[in-house]
């Protein structure tokens, strides 16, 4: 499994909205420019934020996006979904009956590995639901400064 890098672009972006005083917006050139990455790729992630509801953006001027929501009500399986969608993170071909055989394989009921990857899915699943972006922002805050994080946002924000 491989994330895209879009999934951690979001999490850094949804942690730097959750900066933002409550009624401003930031526009999507300074938080491209902030993290390094391109602002045409960002743009996307944005939009797939703002169709799952994590994120809300304006057009014009004044316009620019900030948090739907607040974190403690996204977790990273809420992400994960918005970036990479939400279809089954791991696929079986359901190759049984092949491995087995013709005659054997009229027995076959459900595929072992398939079995195998529903519970690696549901664990993920599971796990990704139970972190919160607001723990994330959290251990940032116990962790770091973010003086300078608050400085930039405040300088950007619109």
């Amino acid at each position: 499994m491989h994330l895209s890098s879009g999934w951690e672009q979001s999490i850094y972006v949804l942690l730097m909205l959750d900066q933002l005083p409550e009624g401003e917006y930031i526009n999507s050139i300074f938080l491209s420019e902030r993290l390094g990455v391109s602002d045409s790729y960002l743009k996307k992630i944005i939009k797939l934020l703002d169709n799952e509801g994590l994120v809300k953006s304006v057009r014009g001027k004044n316009g620019g996006i900030a948090l739907s929501r607040p974190l403690s009500q996204i977790s990273f399986y809420d992400v994960f979904v918005a970036i990479e969608g939400k279809n089954r993170i791991f696929e079986s071909q359901n190759l049984l009956k092949r491995f087995l055989g013709e005659e054997e394989g009229k027995k076959a009921k459900r595929c072992v590995v398939t079995n195998s990857l529903d519970m690696i899915e549901n664990t993920l699943v599971s796990t990704l639901t139970s972190i919160t972006l607001s723990q994330v922002a959290f251990q940032a805050e116990m962790n770091y400064d973010l003086t300078d994080v608050r400085d930039w946002i405040n300088h950007h924000k619109k």
